[in-house]
């Protein structure tokens, strides 16, 4: 410190902001339209994944706007980084939308007041870069940065030189143009990108706002399945509550899908905190990672009954629905996730895979999203663990190896609760000859999960035994 100082001070800082700890094994990804038309430079910035650790993060590395409509992506950074219940990170993002060929041909001329050197160009769509003022220079004569909500432009004057007014000319980008061809492109260009260029493995896919239309979540399915042909992915997926109002609306809608696997949630409605909508998907993803996080990266637990940062569900105008949990529990036995409302606070409900319908034959492994969840879990870590060994001479000592590093890998997760049963076998009829000389090895792994507790009964009943109290000494009532 070089200022001298002799007494008791203050100094101010900025706000703290909330970083991604350490460790988190959960890889949400979330594909979409991001701002990033905010940015002095968005090269690079489209179809290809962008690791985001916190909320400064983000902004500076895909921009922020409060028009969620306009770009999916803010919502999913928002409520990842500035939940106020269990905020968790990082993430990842597939931006989709490129100001070069997302934009409008026709340049736009505004004129814009100035008060105190400083000018507002109120809009949340000006491509920064193109922003030009008539004989002045950038970052000389004027600066030019979007508001902390992303909804305008704020200029400065730097130099005094610009007066009352002065005349701006820009470009605006059109996240309209954005069509679910552009979702699903990005969706085949970004998530196999995500291995090879930051060395995670994702394991939960998100669209929020593009998921309820079939193609997109057609996308999402064939990409969950064997990502760069190793990993498995979770698909958290909504139903579209601009068309679906009702219940009643919302189980037959699912019916109709013609997509239906078990490594996926179908959620309805969205959900709302004071002006600011949420897709219940995006809810179920950061609940997800939250508790897989507390669990020690290990998903043996389901997101249903946790506590989400809400207020009321609503549809995608806005407008408040209600319903109790009786009512939400009609979504439940269709396979569809929702929310409700318990003790004072308001918690994602439903542990089922959209494969699930009440009492339809069904594998017993798709009942539960924590099912699931845990075998693409021990699947993904499988390959993790040995990738490295392939290749090795294939002595017996290292089949042993494997098997018991395997076996005491599964013990841990016994021991801590995340399993009640794991075993894993190097079996005769699985490994004939003809297959050992080719030099393919199979090893069987076989677990058991602990499966949510979703219903908790108690038979209660009337007697009339403990009126014989009132008589003491074990009279009897006649």
């Amino acid at each position: 410190m070089s200022e001298y100082r002799h007494g008791a001070y203050a100094d101010q800082e900025s706000s703290r902001d909330y970083t991604s700890p350490s460790g988190v094994g959960t890889i949400p990804v979330y594909i979409g339209r991001a701002p990033i038309h905010q940015l002095a430079d968005f090269d690079q910035k489209t179809n290809v994944p962008i690791l985001i650790s916190s909320w400064q993060d983000g902004v500076n590395k895909i921009g922020y706007s409060e028009s969620w409509g306009d770009y999916d992506l803010c919502e999913a950074m928002y409520a990842h980084f500035r939940n106020e219940v269990n905020s968790v990170g990082p993430i990842v993002v597939i931006n989709v939308l490129n100001p070069d060929n997302k934009k409008n041909e026709t340049e736009q001329s505004k004129t814009v007041s100035f008060v105190k050197r400083t000018g507002v160009l109120t809009s949340s769509k000006v491509i920064l870069s193109t922003l030009t003022i008539e004989g002045k220079v950038r970052d000389t004569d004027y600066s030019a940065a979007y508001s902390d909500d992303g909804l305008s432009v704020v200029l400065r004057d730097l130099k005094g030189v610009l007066g009352d007014s002065v005349a701006v000319k820009y470009y605006e980008v059109g996240p309209d143009g954005i069509a679910e061809t552009d979702v699903i492109s990005g969706i085949n260009a970004g998530v196999p990108r995500i291995y090879y260029d930051l060395s995670l493995v994702p394991t939960i896919l998100c669209a929020p706002g593009w998921s309820q239309k079939d193609t997109v979540f057609a996308a999402l399915a064939a990409m969950a399945e064997k990502i760069n042909g190793h990993w498995y992915s979770w698909i958290n997926a909504d139903l579209d509550s601009s068309a679906v109002k009702t219940i009643d609306a919302a189980i037959a809608a699912k019916e109709a899908y013609e997509t239906e696997i078990g490594a996926a949630a179908l959620l309805w409605p969205m959900v709302k905190r004071g002006d600011r909508l949420f897709h219940l998907s995006t809810l179920n993803t950061v609940t997800m990672q939250w508790v897989d996080f507390q669990n020690g990266n290990v998903p043996y637990e389901t997101p249903s009954n946790k506590q989400i940062d809400v207020d009321s569900l609503c549809l995608s105008d806005g407008s408040v629905i209600q319903y109790d949990q009786t009512e939400a529990n009609r979504l439940n036995a269709a396979g569809i996730d929702t929310a409700t409302y318990w003790e004072g606070t308001w918690r994602m409900w439903g542990p089922h895979t959209m494969k699930f319908v009440n009492e339809a034959v069904i594998d017993a492994r798709d009942v539960f999203d924590c099912n699931v969840r845990m075998m693409r879990f021990v699947e993904n870590s499988f390959q993790r663990r040995y990738g490295l060994e392939v290749d090795k001479p294939m002595a017996r000592s290292r089949k042993d190896t494997i098997l018991n590093d395997f076996q005491g890998w599964l013990d841990t997760l016994i021991q801590d609760g995340a399993l009640l049963l794991g075993s894993v076998e190097f079996l005769e009829a699985e490994n004939p000859t003809g297959d050992l000389v080719q030099g393919n090895f199979v090893f069987s792994t076989e677990f058991t999960n602990p499966v949510p507790g979703k219903s908790l009964s108690n038979m209660v009943r009337w007697t009339s035994d403990g009126l014989n109290s009132l008589f003491g000494g074990g009279s009897n009532v006649t």
